[in-house]
């Protein structure tokens, strides 16, 4: 049994106001849309809660591959501020990372500065460090098509 500690610490800054990237953390909608991981896999909530105290139960993973599980319980949640949750993700029932995440958010050259910080503890060679970073990289760069989208939409 082994445990490895890391932080994935990214900063990055989105052309959308504070309010439009706080709500594409606290919609179903537009997390389905940001944080799918592509098309040869699948995503899907059991639950979203994006309350304090409750938390959200997300399945995804490769089509003709192994099923993850990732629940998130909200600590706590400062609109267009903060956002603090504790995570847990599980391949097949077996625990592979364990941790905490906080996401702040401050205007930024006419956008938002958004920082995300994930301290976690990843267990026995299931997870590491490097692959929530490539992963949330990834993530963040989809959020930022998801947001030009959502705005141009808007705007008409």
């Amino acid at each position: 049994m082994s445990i490895e500690q890391g932080t994935v610490d990214i900063i990055k800054t989105f052309a959308a106001p504070v309010a439009a990237v706080f709500a594409a953390w606290s919609q179903k909608t537009a997390q389905l849309a940001w944080g799918d991981p592509g098309p040869d896999w699948q995503m899907s909530f059991e639950r979203f809660r994006f309350t304090v105290g409750e938390s959200d139960l997300c399945r995804f993973g490769p089509k003709d591959g192994p099923t993850y599980l990732n629940e998130n319980r909200y600590l706590e949640i400062a609109p267009d501020k903060r956002i603090v949750y504790a995570s847990t993700l599980r391949e097949a029932g077996i625990l592979g990372f364990s941790g905490t995440v906080v996401v702040t958010f401050e205007p930024a050259d006419g956008g938002t500065r958004m920082r995300l910080v994930e301290q976690g503890l990843y267990f026995d060679g299931r997870d590491r460090a490097d692959d929530h970073r490539e992963g949330w990289r990834a993530m963040l760069e989809a959020m930022a098509g998801y947001l030009k989208d959502v705005l141009c939409t808007a705007a008409g």
